[in-house]
């Protein structure tokens, strides 16, 4: 039974970092909660009871797994992660966490120390708490700041006015977007939108309960059309992944616009460009991951709008 205390105490130490994430302690998108953390969740369990694993070797190797594992899932149930989310930290988790497991399991190995006890000692204590020291030393770094601007094309069998009046107002588009592998892992697909001439505001409503705030920055008739994001004014609550993204400004959309051009008097390309940039002390999985996103959803949008403004009952 004392063998599978590591399981259950490297579970608990990485509920602990998520809950303190809430309370803005460590941020999610860092270095010691991406990397140092699945370190510990590696590391705890031969602290415990290291015997277990010098005679076995695939223990070494799946009692992190399970343990990540087993985090992700409470995680993912509690709502304190989305599914996506889970998904996306279960690679670097399990990596970090089963490396530091076999390194130890060697270096422990070669070095038989048989007057050793498997008690938690003082020093043992120190390194488990250092991520909540470096988390701390973390957030006063400033984060990296990268530029990115994804764009997608579509060609669309319809007058240039009809495309661009549902541009501002976009009908319900639920029977013409298609679900892509995102959509599966929870992230929303786009539903419809609102514009308020008044206001000049866009709420644009999402399948996840997101309701985004966007203002026109900019339009010139039937060319190009500009949005920019609210992101204190929109309704973010529904996704524990967008609400910290975009709240904690790891994510910032500069700008998201639409650009239209004239191939045939019933032909018109639409384009769809969004600027944003991507702040933070682990950029290249931000930076990655926002790629693959944001054109994914690009592209079934425009995809949507297409079918929709081709379909004759659409006026």
């Amino acid at each position: 039974m004392k063998q599978y205390l590591g399981i259950i105490f490297s579970t608990i130490y990485a509920l602990l970092f998520r809950i303190l994430v809430e309370f803005n302690i460590v941020e999610i998108n860092s270095w010691t909660y991406i990397i140092f953390v699945p370190i510990i969740i590696g590391f705890i369990p031969f602290i415990l009871d290291k015997k277990v694993f010098l005679g076995n070797k695939l223990k070494s190797v799946f009692f992190p797994i399970i343990s990540v594992s087993l985090f992700l899932v409470i995680a993912f149930v509690s709502r304190l992660e989305d599914l996506g989310c889970a998904i996306f930290l279960f690679p670097p988790y399990a990596f970090f966490s089963v490396v530091i497991s076999m390194i130890l399991r060697t270096v422990i190995k070669d070095y038989d120390d048989k007057n050793s006890t498997n008690n938690i000692t003082k020093n043992s204590l120190l390194i488990i708490s250092i991520p909540i020291l470096l988390g701390n030393i973390e957030k006063l770094i400033e984060k990296r700041e990268s530029q990115f601007t994804v764009s997608e094309k579509i060609i669309i069998d319809a007058t240039k006015q009809k495309v661009w009046t549902q541009l501002f107002s976009v009908p319900d588009l639920t029977n013409y977007i298609e679900n892509s592998a995102f959509n599966y892992l929870g992230f929303p697909n786009p539903v419809s939108s609102q514009y308020d001439k008044k206001s000049n505001v866009r709420l644009g409503y999402f399948s996840n309960g997101i309701i985004l705030n966007e203002s026109v920055e900019h339009s010139k008739e039937l060319e190009e059309l500009t949005f920019k994001i609210n992101v204190e004014k929109s309704k973010l609550e529904k996704s524990r992944t967008f609400s910290h993204i975009l709240k904690n400004e790891n994510l910032i959309f500069n700008s998201i616009k639409y650009q239209l051009r004239s191939l045939t008097n019933n032909s018109v390309e639409l384009t769809l460009v969004c600027d944003y940039k991507v702040k933070s002390n682990l950029p290249f999985y931000g930076e990655f991951w926002s790629k693959k996103i944001i054109l994914d959803f690009e592209t079934k949008l425009l995809n949507a709008l297409k079918k929709q403004n081709e379909n004759t009952h659409v006026k």
